[in-house]
């Protein structure tokens, strides 16, 4: 079991109540401002979690499908008992490694919009991670990345430097520029900064410095 799979175990049946769950809700937030919504199509949650973002989007999306992915087998049996009680039944999560999915698992979906929160700093390979999302989007479909942004934080290059040196996981943060390059390097047009948080003790978090990125297929 990954080190990341374990932690994400862990806090899934506190993931909506504990410490930290107002400043991730509000990193879905800020999305919804952003997401185009859908009368019909899909949209992928890489790295979902218990679900908070998507039961929040198609609520005002009846007509779209959802598919969440993460990591976690418990953070998808979360998921799953959080939608029937909100009666979200347009939803359907998957447990997975978003870098080792055969991509012929989506197959049967059109995704209009994918989007990926505070995930993108656990992959491998981020170049090719870039490249997937690209693959899984349909031509005219937008991609939404909510990422750290350590070009305008020395708290966050601490913390990736004590990932890297004491925790020993797999993160790694990105300067803004480079999380731009990943995405362009892939494909994608008009790979753009649309939103940038930078502030003092906001959802009870110390100090945020991140980033949502947008990108369009074609």
């Amino acid at each position: 079991m990954s080190v990341i799979k374990r932690e994400f175990d862990n806090l899934a049946s506190v993931y909506e109540n504990n410490r930290l769950s107002p400043w991730y809700q509000a990193h879905g937030a800020e999305i919804l401002k952003h997401c185009p919504p859908l009368e019909a199509g899909d949209i992928l949650d890489v790295g979902c979690g218990t679900g908070h973002f998507l039961r929040n989007y198609l609520k005002n999306n009846p007509g779209a499908r959802g598919v969440g992915l993460d990591i976690s087998s418990a953070m998808i049996d979360e998921a799953g008992k959080k939608a029937q009680v909100d009666e979200v039944d347009n939803v359907e999560f998957v447990n997975g490694d978003f870098e080792a999915i055969d991509p012929q698992e989506f197959a049967a979906y059109n995704f209009k919009v994918i989007v990926c929160s505070s995930a993108f700093h656990y992959f491998l390979d981020p170049q090719r991670a870039a490249e997937k999302l690209y693959g899984l989007l349909a031509d005219g479909g937008v991609l939404y990345v909510l990422e750290r942004d350590k070009s305008r934080s020395l708290l966050t290059r601490l913390w990736g430097f004590l990932h890297r040196i004491y925790i020993k996981d797999q993160v790694e943060f990105y300067d803004r520029h480079v999380l731009l390059q990943f995405f362009r390097h892939a494909g994608f047009r008009n790979a753009s900064v649309i939103q940038s948080i930078r502030r003092y003790f906001w959802k009870g978090k110390l100090f945020t410095s991140v980033v949502l990125i947008r990108c369009q297929k074609n």
